[in-house]
């Protein structure tokens, strides 16, 4: 008859634990808190306070995206680039991210120009703003090759 002691512990641990959760219930219903209805105006004025920030921060999000979308992905820190990956859209995450990948840095760009015999000064600015002129003198029927180191 050893097998019919575990039964009977077994039982007295659920009748036990049972007893403890009756326990428990019967504390917190006595010390239940009654909490005050809310007020309609008070609900009201609650909520048009939220709609007041969320238009807020949409009008914030489309500034702050205008802003980055002139900023050159070479030219941010840390710091705006977890900005940019956190709080904006995924796209312009991606745009961000690719263009450091590729050395933050736009594919060069080649342009023809047919412009009579003399002296030019040709200037290109890349996107972060740093500008590189190179003086040229054209003779008639002469083509040059400019390559700017910016």
């Amino acid at each position: 008859m050893a097998s019919g002691r575990p039964a009977r512990r077994t039982c007295g641990v659920a009748q036990r634990t049972a007893g403890l959760a009756r326990e428990v219930l019967e504390r917190a219903k006595r010390r239940k808190v009654s909490w005050p209805e809310p007020v309609e105006e008070d609900s009201e004025r609650l909520n048009a306070a939220f709609a007041s920030i969320v238009e807020f921060m949409s009008r914030t999000t489309k500034e702050c995206e205008k802003y980055y979308s002139y900023v050159p992905a070479s030219r941010c820190q840390e710091n705006e680039i977890k900005h940019i990956c956190r709080y904006h859209s995924r796209h312009a995450a991606e745009n961000l991210l690719q263009t450091l990948e590729q050395g933050g840095r736009k594919t060069s760009k080649d342009l023809y120009i047919e412009v009579s015999p003399g002296t030019y000064s040709v200037t290109a600015t890349s996107e972060d703003m740093v500008k590189d002129t190179h003086v040229v003198d054209v003779n008639a029927g002469q083509s040059i090759d400019l390559t700017f180191s910016i």
